[in-house]
């Protein structure tokens, strides 16, 4: 079935992130040969029901990009979309620099679980030989049952290493573990812990260092839109939180904080003149 086939309106996707079912995109990129077709790469990308996979695939002369993502529909069938960024080179320059046409689209496909379907990312080659715009990619969506927390996992197998392959799983967090600390120079005030949802009233919290208590209005949001095509197509900011720091009864925010759900801390200087330290991670399961 192919992919490049349909053209419509992406869908949304409301499972919730939690025990129930988890989705599974097997891939594998296969280029023609004069024998018989061969695999390139192949790898695998799983997570909750919501989970999207970003896919990156290059050569010397073209690369393409494409977040896809699915949307079950009744019965045995799922709704697969896919954003694609696609960069190839047209020429070169009178200074011998190489000159790229960009461009973006989408594609939907409905199939039934456990079907393959095709997706051509170069487009069709016309030529018999091998050619990077010939390269086709086979993917195939599984369901099954997960009894506890669906995390996001990826892996993959790159045969060929002349080219570039990568995939990534892609999880809108419904809700984050963010840990604050207050640091002053080489001391650091007890980590205070809080569960946060994006866009859900804004929470009071009070940190201690050396004695002296501080208060702080905390909120979790999404980022602002992405400004580039590029940025846009693939979701980039899809898996990202920001947390809003202001002080009680003071409209004015003392600025934001964002990052992915990674366990790495970012901080923000506050005018007190201590450092308020904001480590983002997956909540524990409930």
């Amino acid at each position: 079935m192919g992919l490049s086939s349909f053209t419509s309106a992406m869908l949304a996707l409301s499972a919730l992130q939690g025990p129930g079912t988890r989705l599974t995109y097997r891939i594998r990129v296969i280029e023609p040969a004069a024998v018989a077709p061969r695999t390139l790469a192949s790898g695998a990308v799983s997570g909750p029901l919501d989970s999207d996979m970003r896919l990156r695939l290059r050569t010397d002369t073209a690369e393409v990009e494409a977040l896809f993502q699915v949307t079950p529909t009744v019965g045995d069938t799922v709704t697969l979309g896919g954003e694609f960024y696609t960069r190839r080179q047209v020429g070169r320059s009178r200074r011998g620099l190489p000159l790229w046409e960009e461009d973006t689209y989408r594609r939907v496909v409905r199939l039934a679980w456990s079907d393959t379907a095709r997706v051509y990312p170069f487009g069709v080659g016309a030529s018999p030989r091998p050619h990077p715009r010939a390269l086709w990619v086979e993917l195939i969506l599984q369901r099954e049952f997960a009894g506890g927390e669906a995390r996001a996992a990826e892996e993959f197998d790159l045969v060929d290493s002349t080219r570039d392959f990568r995939l990534e799983a892609v999880v809108r967090p419904r809700r984050a573990r963010v840990v604050l600390n207050l640091v002053r120079g080489d001391t650091v005030s007890a980590p205070r812990g809080i569960d946060l949802i994006p866009e859900e009233p804004p929470r009071v919290v009070q940190l201690v260092l050396k004695g002296r208590a501080t208060t702080l209005v905390v909120s979790l949001t999404r980022p602002d839109p992405a400004r580039s095509m590029r940025d846009r197509a693939l979701a980039l900011d899809a898996d990202v939180v920001c947390l809003r720091v202001s002080q009680p009864a003071v409209l004015q925010p003392f600025g934001t904080i964002c990052g992915r759900l990674n366990n790495v801390a970012r901080q923000l200087p506050l005018p007190t003149g201590d450092t308020l330290a904001a480590t983002f991670a997956w909540p524990g399961p409930r």
